[in-house]
Protein backbone atom coordinates (compact mmCIF):
# COMPACT_ATOMS: atom_id res chain seq x y z
CA UNK A 1 0.00 0.00 0.00
CA UNK A 2 1.07 3.38 -1.25
CA UNK A 3 1.83 6.26 1.69
CA UNK A 4 0.02 9.17 2.46
CA UNK A 5 2.85 11.04 1.26
CA UNK A 6 3.45 9.21 -2.22
CA UNK A 7 -0.05 9.07 -3.19
CA UNK A 8 -0.23 13.08 -2.84
CA UNK A 9 3.19 13.33 -4.75
CA UNK A 10 1.58 11.50 -7.83
CA UNK A 11 -1.89 13.43 -7.58
CA UNK A 12 0.11 16.78 -7.68
CA UNK A 13 1.84 15.84 -10.34
CA UNK A 14 -1.22 14.17 -12.17
CA UNK A 15 -2.73 18.08 -11.34
CA UNK A 16 0.23 19.88 -12.92
CA UNK A 17 0.27 17.32 -15.96
CA UNK A 18 -3.36 17.71 -16.43
CA UNK A 19 -3.53 21.48 -16.38
CA UNK A 20 -0.86 21.79 -18.84
CA UNK A 21 0.52 21.68 -22.28
CA UNK A 22 0.10 23.93 -25.16
CA UNK A 23 -2.68 25.96 -25.65
CA UNK A 24 -4.27 29.64 -24.79
CA UNK A 25 -2.57 32.35 -23.51
CA UNK A 26 -1.79 32.05 -20.18
CA UNK A 27 -3.13 35.68 -18.82
CA UNK A 28 -6.36 36.11 -20.29
CA UNK A 29 -7.76 37.19 -17.37
CA UNK A 30 -10.12 40.07 -16.87
CA UNK A 31 -9.80 40.79 -12.94
CA UNK A 32 -6.44 41.47 -11.44
CA UNK A 33 -4.63 38.67 -9.80
CA UNK A 34 -1.95 39.16 -6.78
CA UNK A 35 0.98 37.18 -6.55
CA UNK A 36 3.08 37.67 -3.45
CA UNK A 37 6.65 36.81 -2.44
CA UNK A 38 5.03 34.39 0.69
CA UNK A 39 2.74 33.00 -1.78
CA UNK A 40 5.85 32.60 -4.36
CA UNK A 41 8.23 31.44 -1.66
CA UNK A 42 5.75 28.72 -0.07
CA UNK A 43 4.72 27.44 -3.73
CA UNK A 44 8.34 27.14 -4.53
CA UNK A 45 8.95 24.74 -1.28
CA UNK A 46 5.86 23.19 -2.61
CA UNK A 47 6.87 22.09 -5.90
CA UNK A 48 10.39 21.23 -4.78
CA UNK A 49 9.59 18.62 -2.70
CA UNK A 50 6.78 17.16 -4.21
CA UNK A 51 6.21 18.04 -8.04
CA UNK A 52 9.84 18.26 -9.52
CA UNK A 53 10.20 14.81 -8.99
CA UNK A 54 8.69 14.69 -12.39
CA UNK A 55 8.12 17.79 -13.98
CA UNK A 56 11.74 18.65 -13.24
CA UNK A 57 13.72 22.14 -11.32
CA UNK A 58 12.63 24.07 -14.52
CA UNK A 59 8.85 22.18 -15.49
CA UNK A 60 10.26 21.59 -18.62
CA UNK A 61 11.30 17.43 -17.85
CA UNK A 62 7.69 15.93 -19.53
CA UNK A 63 7.26 16.27 -23.37
CA UNK A 64 5.44 19.38 -24.29
CA UNK A 65 4.66 21.02 -21.02
CA UNK A 66 6.89 23.52 -19.90
CA UNK A 67 4.99 24.92 -16.30
CA UNK A 68 7.78 28.19 -16.20
CA UNK A 69 6.72 29.29 -19.59
CA UNK A 70 3.09 29.00 -18.99
CA UNK A 71 2.29 26.55 -21.53
CA UNK A 72 -1.16 24.82 -20.94
CA UNK A 73 -3.40 22.66 -22.54
CA UNK A 74 -6.79 22.96 -20.72
CA UNK A 75 -6.51 26.55 -18.74
CA UNK A 76 -6.44 30.26 -18.93
CA UNK A 77 -7.11 31.97 -15.71
CA UNK A 78 -6.26 30.96 -12.26
CA UNK A 79 -9.68 29.89 -11.66
CA UNK A 80 -9.49 27.39 -14.37
CA UNK A 81 -6.51 25.90 -12.69
CA UNK A 82 -8.74 25.74 -9.23
CA UNK A 83 -11.26 24.03 -11.22
CA UNK A 84 -9.33 21.67 -12.51
CA UNK A 85 -8.08 20.77 -10.08
CA UNK A 86 -10.68 20.49 -7.55
CA UNK A 87 -12.81 18.31 -10.26
CA UNK A 88 -10.22 16.50 -11.61
CA UNK A 89 -10.41 14.99 -15.44
CA UNK A 90 -11.21 11.69 -15.66
CA UNK A 91 -10.62 11.11 -19.40
CA UNK A 92 -6.64 12.12 -18.29
CA UNK A 93 -6.65 9.91 -15.55
CA UNK A 94 -6.65 12.92 -13.01
CA UNK A 95 -8.65 12.00 -10.17
CA UNK A 96 -9.79 15.44 -8.18
CA UNK A 97 -7.43 16.53 -5.16
CA UNK A 98 -8.23 19.11 -2.59
CA UNK A 99 -5.38 20.73 -2.13
CA UNK A 100 -5.66 23.45 1.01
CA UNK A 101 -6.42 26.95 -0.38
CA UNK A 102 -3.13 28.44 0.59
CA UNK A 103 -1.48 25.58 -0.68
CA UNK A 104 -3.23 26.22 -4.18
CA UNK A 105 -2.87 29.59 -3.69
CA UNK A 106 1.04 28.73 -3.17
CA UNK A 107 1.47 26.54 -6.24
CA UNK A 108 -0.43 28.48 -8.52
CA UNK A 109 1.63 31.46 -7.27
CA UNK A 110 4.94 30.15 -8.65
CA UNK A 111 3.64 29.14 -11.60
CA UNK A 112 2.65 32.31 -12.63
CA UNK A 113 5.84 33.49 -11.34
CA UNK A 114 7.73 32.01 -14.31
CA UNK A 115 9.61 29.49 -11.44
CA UNK A 116 10.99 32.87 -10.16
CA UNK A 117 13.11 31.17 -7.14
CA UNK A 118 13.62 35.51 -5.83
CA UNK A 119 9.85 35.61 -5.33
CA UNK A 120 9.15 39.37 -6.34
CA UNK A 121 6.00 40.34 -5.67
CA UNK A 122 3.57 41.23 -8.82
CA UNK A 123 0.05 41.74 -9.93
CA UNK A 124 -1.21 40.80 -13.68
CA UNK A 125 -4.34 42.55 -14.77
CA UNK A 126 -5.74 42.82 -18.49
CA UNK A 127 -3.87 42.36 -21.48
CA UNK A 128 -6.80 43.98 -23.71
CA UNK A 129 -6.22 47.54 -21.25
CA UNK A 130 -2.96 46.79 -21.20
CA UNK A 131 -2.44 46.35 -25.08
CA UNK A 132 -4.07 50.40 -24.88
CA UNK A 133 -1.73 51.31 -22.51
CA UNK A 134 1.14 49.91 -24.24
CA UNK A 135 -0.14 51.76 -27.83
CA UNK A 136 -1.36 54.54 -25.99
CA UNK A 137 -0.62 56.50 -22.87
CA UNK A 138 2.82 54.33 -22.60
CA UNK A 139 4.09 55.23 -25.94
CA UNK A 140 5.75 52.48 -26.28
CA UNK A 141 5.89 51.85 -29.93
CA UNK A 142 7.72 55.22 -30.46
CA UNK A 143 10.88 52.67 -29.46
CA UNK A 144 10.01 48.91 -29.42
CA UNK A 145 8.45 46.66 -32.10
CA UNK A 146 5.78 43.61 -31.38
CA UNK A 147 4.43 41.58 -34.30
CA UNK A 148 6.06 44.07 -36.76
CA UNK A 149 4.68 46.76 -35.65
CA UNK A 150 6.39 50.42 -33.71
CA UNK A 151 9.83 51.10 -33.81
CA UNK A 152 13.34 49.48 -33.75
CA UNK A 153 15.49 51.84 -31.28
CA UNK A 154 14.73 49.50 -28.62
CA UNK A 155 14.40 45.87 -28.63
CA UNK A 156 11.66 44.32 -29.98
CA UNK A 157 9.13 42.46 -27.68
CA UNK A 158 7.18 39.69 -29.14
CA UNK A 159 8.79 37.65 -27.32
CA UNK A 160 9.22 39.25 -24.07
CA UNK A 161 6.56 37.15 -22.57
CA UNK A 162 8.54 33.64 -23.37
CA UNK A 163 11.91 35.32 -22.39
CA UNK A 164 11.52 37.44 -19.05
CA UNK A 165 9.74 36.62 -15.61
CA UNK A 166 7.27 38.53 -14.80
CA UNK A 167 8.88 40.47 -11.64
CA UNK A 168 11.58 40.74 -14.19
CA UNK A 169 9.74 42.55 -16.90
CA UNK A 170 7.90 44.94 -14.20
CA UNK A 171 11.60 45.79 -12.92
CA UNK A 172 11.88 46.57 -16.36
CA UNK A 173 8.70 49.19 -16.14
CA UNK A 174 9.75 50.96 -12.86
CA UNK A 175 13.68 50.82 -13.02
CA UNK A 176 14.84 50.15 -16.78
CA UNK A 177 18.28 50.50 -15.70
CA UNK A 178 18.81 48.10 -13.09
CA UNK A 179 17.06 45.68 -15.38
CA UNK A 180 18.94 46.48 -18.40
CA UNK A 181 20.08 43.39 -20.11
CA UNK A 182 24.09 43.77 -21.16
CA UNK A 183 23.05 43.71 -24.93
CA UNK A 184 20.65 46.68 -24.16
CA UNK A 185 23.23 48.60 -22.80
CA UNK A 186 23.86 51.94 -24.91
CA UNK A 187 26.82 52.29 -26.98
CA UNK A 188 28.71 55.37 -28.33
CA UNK A 189 31.12 54.60 -31.00
CA UNK A 190 33.77 56.74 -32.86
CA UNK A 191 35.51 55.46 -36.20
CA UNK A 192 38.28 56.59 -37.54
CA UNK A 193 36.70 58.65 -39.86
CA UNK A 194 35.50 61.14 -37.18
CA UNK A 195 31.77 59.33 -37.29
CA UNK A 196 29.95 59.22 -34.16
CA UNK A 197 27.17 56.35 -33.65
CA UNK A 198 25.11 56.29 -30.85
CA UNK A 199 22.12 53.60 -30.42
CA UNK A 200 22.24 49.56 -29.04
CA UNK A 201 23.78 46.72 -30.28
CA UNK A 202 22.09 44.14 -32.21
CA UNK A 203 24.90 41.49 -32.46
CA UNK A 204 28.34 40.96 -31.60
CA UNK A 205 31.25 38.86 -32.71
CA UNK A 206 34.92 39.12 -32.73
CA UNK A 207 35.17 41.03 -36.21
CA UNK A 208 32.06 42.84 -36.19
CA UNK A 209 29.31 44.64 -34.52
CA UNK A 210 25.84 45.61 -35.90
CA UNK A 211 24.27 48.49 -34.24
CA UNK A 212 20.80 50.26 -34.94
CA UNK A 213 20.92 54.07 -34.07
CA UNK A 214 18.77 56.52 -32.57
CA UNK A 215 16.64 57.23 -35.28
CA UNK A 216 16.34 53.36 -36.63
CA UNK A 217 19.05 53.21 -38.99
CA UNK A 218 21.28 49.80 -38.87
CA UNK A 219 25.29 49.83 -38.89
CA UNK A 220 27.40 46.85 -39.54
CA UNK A 221 31.06 47.88 -38.03
CA UNK A 222 34.29 46.46 -38.91
CA UNK A 223 35.59 46.50 -35.16
CA UNK A 224 39.41 46.95 -37.05
CA UNK A 225 37.78 50.69 -38.05
CA UNK A 226 36.07 51.27 -34.79
CA UNK A 227 38.60 54.42 -32.80
CA UNK A 228 36.51 54.19 -29.66
CA UNK A 229 33.92 52.21 -28.03
CA UNK A 230 31.77 53.10 -24.60
CA UNK A 231 29.20 51.29 -22.82
CA UNK A 232 26.84 53.23 -21.34
CA UNK A 233 25.27 52.65 -17.66
CA UNK A 234 21.70 54.72 -17.97
CA UNK A 235 18.95 53.06 -20.27
CA UNK A 236 16.86 55.11 -22.35
CA UNK A 237 13.90 54.00 -21.69
CA UNK A 238 11.91 56.57 -19.10
CA UNK A 239 11.01 54.98 -15.77
CA UNK A 240 6.84 54.37 -14.98
CA UNK A 241 6.94 54.72 -11.59
CA UNK A 242 4.40 57.46 -10.83
CA UNK A 243 3.54 57.90 -14.03
CA UNK A 244 1.07 54.95 -14.29
CA UNK A 245 -1.32 53.54 -11.45
CA UNK A 246 -0.97 50.19 -9.55
CA UNK A 247 -3.91 48.74 -12.07
CA UNK A 248 -2.38 50.23 -15.12
CA UNK A 249 1.09 48.45 -14.60
CA UNK A 250 -1.12 45.86 -13.99
CA UNK A 251 -2.40 45.64 -16.87
CA UNK A 252 0.31 46.93 -19.01
CA UNK A 253 2.41 43.36 -17.21
CA UNK A 254 -0.09 41.36 -18.18
CA UNK A 255 0.19 42.56 -22.08
CA UNK A 256 3.29 41.63 -22.03
CA UNK A 257 3.60 38.47 -20.42
CA UNK A 258 1.29 37.40 -22.76
CA UNK A 259 3.87 38.49 -26.06
CA UNK A 260 5.43 34.68 -26.53
CA UNK A 261 6.65 35.11 -29.83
Amino acid sequence: MRSAGVVAVFLIVGVLIAISGLARPAFAQVSTQQYSTANIQAGYRLYASQCALCHGGNGDSVAGINLAHQQFRRVSTDADIRRTVTSGIAAAGMPPFQFQPAELDAIIAYIRSGFDLDGASFAVGDAARGKAIFDGKGGCTACHRVHGSGSRTAPDLSDIGALRKPAVIQRSILEPAAAMQPINRPVHVVMHDGRVIEGRRLNEDTETMQLIDRDGQLFSLSKSDIQNFELGRTSGMPSFAGKLSTAELADLLAYLLSLKG
